[in-house]
């Protein structure tokens, strides 16, 4: 009966011991995912910077595991057989042979309990390999680091810079069809990449990622009867700098590029001509959802928007 508590304590302590672990590994890989996505953002505006050919290298999360397993293997010998009586006949001297000496032995149960601990955390991770959702990304990444590519080797405009956004930004679309969903809007003034002369463009656009706080490009009205879309005032142009002045403040680096930002609205940093003071910090912290936006493709039903892949939370 002692035995038998004692393999049922154990088993209830492991027992309890892996669902405290469990959630420690599963708070501790959700924790990570942060990190991750800050890695790539910064490696690819390192590329922005330095490479005039860059096209992003970035990776969505699928499927994050936090496994445990625990293990109690307890064994129990109990002995059948009747206790064993030695006898010994000794003495010495006109005393021997008269002395007796009696051993009882009796067969002992055993008791052993093997205990197993292991855990695994991972991701699983997906590459983007689709035309538009590089496009768009790259068009944020040089937009923000202010590498739009653009004629001439003067600073461009705020002005300008947004116009070239717009046109370079491709728009998350359903297949174009007649009754495909999309809405259509007319960009004026996009450049050639053959020659200097600026043309219009025609836009199909899902309109679900024109509204909303995360839109990267935004129209106001679905209903006007001409549409106009604006960058997200969220969206700040070249507000990612290489060199630390006046009250900047560093966000991160990759290898040895340093990035910073302003550290306040009120802070002495640099500017582009006609851009209202902003919180730095908060434009990167904004700049991280923007990403996601970009990675992210309209649902293959047709309603919404299509997210990665569910996460499992499992116990062994």
């Amino acid at each position: 009966m002692f035995l038998r508590l004692i393999c049922i304590v154990a088993c209830l302590v492991v027992s309890g011991c892996a669902s405290t672990q469990l959630n420690y590994n599963t708070a501790d890989l959700a924790s990570s995912l942060n990190s991750l996505t800050k890695r790539q953002i910064f490696f690819n505006l390192a590329q922005a910077l330095s490479d005039p050919e860059f096209v992003p290298s970035q990776a969505t999360i699928s499927i994050g595991t936090a496994q445990t397993l625990n293990a109690v293997t307890p064994s129990i010998s109990i002995p059948t057989g009747l206790p064993m009586v030695t006898t010994a006949r000794d003495g010495t001297g006109r005393f021997a042979g008269s002395q007796f000496t009696t051993q009882v032995t009796s067969p002992t149960p055993t008791l052993g309990v093997q205990m197993t601990d292991g855990w695994n955390q991972s991701w699983t991770m997906v590459p983007l390999n689709s035309a538009p959702q590089l496009r768009r990304l790259r068009a944020l990444y040089q937009y923000v680091t202010g590498t739009v590519p653009h004629h001439g080797t003067r600073n461009l405009t705020l002005e300008e810079a947004e116009r070239l956004f717009l046109c370079e930004y491709p728009l998350q679309s359903f297949n174009v069809a007649p009754s495909s969903g999309n809405v259509t809007f007319k960009i004026e003034g996009c450049p050639n990449n053959n020659t200097r002369e600026s043309q219009s463009r025609i836009v199909h656009v899902d309109p679900t990622f024109t509204q909303g706080p995360t839109c990267v490009i935004c129209i106001d009205d679905l209903n006007a009867k001409q549409l106009r879309p604006h960058i997200n005032p969220n969206l700040k142009y070249n507000f990612i700098r290489t060199q630390k002045t006046g009250d900047m403040v560093g966000i991160g680096s990759h290898g040895t590029t340093e990035f910073y930002v302003c550290g306040s609205p009120e802070g002495d940093c640099p500017r582009i001509a006609q851009q209202d003071p902003f919180d730095g910090r908060k434009a990167f912290g904004d700049f991280i959802l923007f990403v996601y936006e970009a990675a992210t493709v309209p649902s293959a039903s047709g309603a919404g928007r299509q997210t990665g892949g569910s996460f499992v939370y499992s116990v062994r």
